[in-house]
């Protein structure tokens, strides 16, 4: 029984029940206005998601022209010139065979699980068993949220997905000889054949934009090519020019079998998520029963694949994925500087392209994770600055990824706000010893 008495509840259900947020009126490029028309610059992409920024007037037009035309028509009953253009050219970018579109990053990774199984299926080998990483989060769909080690997961506790755990690839102490070691006894002693391996190229929501260990992801690609498990990236932050690469496998020439995408496919215009098949799956499949078992209502519909196949045209015309590699040398090195400007604040930098992440020291008071890092992200709010705290509860650490359209300017004006910040919380520090 409940003792307290509770104030009538919003009809409106948030993630933390009561909460009042700024309300956003308008968003233009890199900046968020709100109803009292303060400005925000949007310093994460949102959840890393609006990949050429807000409001892009080449999408809006976009928006409209399809919207004119058909907004929905079901896969199962027709095809639509948007789907084939889309899949085209997103499959030529990545160089991989096949794009099966879904309508969130969580329904790719399911995506990828039912592809992985279908294929070991229909090969005549059927496989159901799947390993992940320790400190990794996949989304927060059943399949997805049992395979990500990730605060989240307790909501799922007792009907999980049974699976083993292989160390964390992200930490610098441990060397991928070491990371491969242990992922070859998970393999070995498994009382299941394994499916397939699920890893994020660079650890997003968890740890915030911490890549692999140099080495490890090489060395996977071989274990699973020995014991014919398929090799599963999640991509949905990263894909598509995110860390400054096309895919962020691509850092370390690594090709996997399957690929989650998300996030930046619809830039935050569309929900739409695809999932990447090489030839070799897709052959099976369609040399077996010709068929995807699976999808969603709203899979593929044609307004959400017009918007993103715009949206991957602005990308590879402005050449964005060029532009978030030499941009987030930028960005690093602001950050590092601000790492030597606050030595007792900011204990580490990391990250590749526009996905950068900065770790904070713990807290010395006995606070707990998480205390820190949303203590400076309601700083950053009152200096008009959006960062992206991790929430996996492994550390106090926060993402710093700008539209890859950010200018110059506009990037200098994030550091000048977070450095503000950083010091309003090294003076509340200090004021609370």
């Amino acid at each position: 029984m409940i003792s307290q008495e509770i104030e009538s509840h919003s009809p409106l259900v948030q993630n933390s029940l009561g909460a009042v947020l700024p309300h956003l009126q308008r968003a233009e490029g890199v900046w968020l206005y709100d109803t009292t028309g303060k400005d925000y610059l949007d310093g994460c992409s949102g959840a890393v998601v609006a990949n050429i920024g807000h409001s892009h007037p080449r999408v809006l037009a976009r928006i409209q022209e399809q919207a004119a035309r058909v907004t929905y028509a079901h896969r199962g009953a027709f095809v639509t010139q948007q789907q084939i253009d889309l899949a085209q050219r997103l499959t030529q970018m990545t160089g991989f065979t096949g794009a099966w579109f879904v309508n969130s990053g969580s329904e790719a990774v399911e995506a990828t699980l039912q592809l992985a199984m279908q294929y070991h299926r229909e090969r005549g080998e059927p496989r159901s068993h799947f390993v992940s990483h320790r400190t990794s989060y996949h989304g927060n769909t059943l399949g997805a949220l049992s395979h990500s080690d990730h605060a989240r997961r307790s909501v799922i506790q007792g009907i999980e997905v049974s699976h083993d755990w292989l160390p964390s690839p992200y930490d610098p102490n441990q060397t991928a000889d070491q990371l491969l070691h242990a992922a070859r006894q998970v393999i070995e002693s498994s009382r299941e054949p394994i499916a397939g391996i699920l890893f994020e190229p660079v650890s997003g929501a968890s740890l915030s934009a911490r890549p692999l260990v140099d080495g490890y992801l090489a060395g996977l690609r071989e274990l699973c090519d020995h014991h014919g498990i398929l090799l599963i990236a999640d991509e949905v932050m990263t894909g598509l020019g995110r860390t400054g690469k096309n895919l962020a496998c691509d850092h370390w020439s690594v090709k996997p079998d399957l690929v989650a995408l998300g996030k930046g496919l619809g830039a935050g215009y569309t929900p739409i998520a695809a999932a990447l098949l090489n030839e070799t799956i897709l052959d099976v499949i369609t040399l077996g029963s010709g068929r995807i078992l699976g999808g969603h209502t709203y899979g593929g519909n044609p307004l959400s694949v017009a918007v993103a196949d715009e949206v991957l045209q602005v990308t590879l015309e402005q050449d964005l994925v060029a532009a978030s590699a030499n941009k987030g040398t930028l960005l690093h090195q602001h950050l590092k500087r601000l790492q030597s400007a606050f030595p007792t604040l900011v204990e580490e930098v990391h990250g590749k392209g526009l996905l950068q992440g900065v770790t904070l020291h713990a807290a010395a008071d006995g606070e707990g994770i998480g205390s820190t890092v949303e203590q400076l992200r309601l700083a950053c709010l009152e200096e008009g600055l959006i960062i992206y705290p991790a929430t996996g509860g492994f550390n106090d650490s926060f993402l710093v990824a700008p539209p890859l359209t950010s200018t110059l300017e506009e990037i200098e004006e994030l550091i000048r706000r977070l450095e503000r910040a950083m010091s309003t919380l090294r003076d509340n520090l200090l004021a609370q010893e």
